[in-house]
């Protein structure tokens, strides 16, 4: 991971692939991401079985902050 001041920097660095933009969001809207608890309770005993929870909630957030596309969804 790479962090920029801003999103026109990230597409000046000479390694950006030019088909990644839709993948460039804030630090905020990652954090977000990697706060659901699909994140932070991998280690629980019952996680497995409380996982299709975490999902939805990770899929909440996706669509929340507008991480749609085919970076961040699985197909269905």
């Amino acid at each position: 991971m790479n962090l920029f001041a801003c999103e026109d920097n990230v597409f000046k660095w000479s390694q950006t692939d030019p088909e990644s933009g839709d993948g460039i969001k804030p630090l905020e809207d990652w954090a977000a991401l990697f706060s659901t608890d699909l994140f932070k309770r991998r280690l629980d005993p019952d996680y497995l079985s409380r996982m299709g929870e975490y999902a939805g909630q990770n899929r909440a957030v996706l669509m929340e902050r507008g991480m749609t596309g085919p970076w961040f969804m699985r197909p269905k």
